[in-house]
C-alpha cells in the first residue's frame, strides 16, 4: 500500500502548491496596491474637476434662468417695470473678460486632469518590469 514513489512526489507537489499560494498572495497584495492608487487618483481628479466646475460657476455669475424666471413672476404684479440695468460699458468688458479667464481657467484644468489621467492609465497599463517579481 504504502510506496517510497509517493512520498517524493507527494512532497514535490506540496512545495509546487506552497509555492503558487505564495505567488498569488504576492499578487493580491499588488493588485490591492493598484486599486487603491486607482481610487486615490480617481478621488484627487474627480475632486479637481468639482473644484474646476465651482470656480467656472463663481467667476460666470450664480444666476440661473430659475432665479430670473421668479424675478419676472414677481415683477408682473407691480404697475411699473423695474428699469434694466444698463451698465456701464467698462463693467460689460470686465465681465466678458472674467469670462474669458473662467473658461481659459476651465480648459487649462481639464487638460491638466486629461494628461494626469493618460499618463497614470499608460502607467498603469504597462507596468515596470521590476514590479513584478
Amino acid at each position: 500500500m504504502y510506496s517510497p514513489v509517493d512520498n517524493p512526489e507527494k512532497m514535490r507537489l506540496q512545495r509546487k502548491a506552497a509555492a503558487q499560494r505564495e505567488e498569488l498572495e504576492t499578487e493580491f497584495e499588488e493588485l490591492t496596491v493598484r486599486t487603491e492608487k486607482i481610487l486615490t487618483n480617481a478621488l484627487i481628479i474627480g475632486g479637481a474637476l468639482a473644484l474646476a466646475y465651482l470656480v467656472v460657476r463663481q467667476f460666470t455669475g450664480g444666476t440661473s434662468k430659475k432665479k430670473e424666471k421668479n424675478k419676472n413672476i414677481q415683477g408682473s404684479g407691480t404697475a411699473e417695470p423695474e428699469p434694466e440695468e444698463g451698465g456701464s460699458p467698462l463693467s460689460s468688458i470686465l465681465t466678458q473678460v472674467g469670462t474669458v479667464l473662467a473658461t481659459q481657467a476651465t480648459v487649462f484644468l481639464l487638460s491638466l486632469a486629461k494628461e494626469k489621467l493618460t499618463a497614470y492609465l499608460r502607467e498603469s497599463a504597462n507596468p515596470k518590469p521590476d514590479e513584478h517579481s
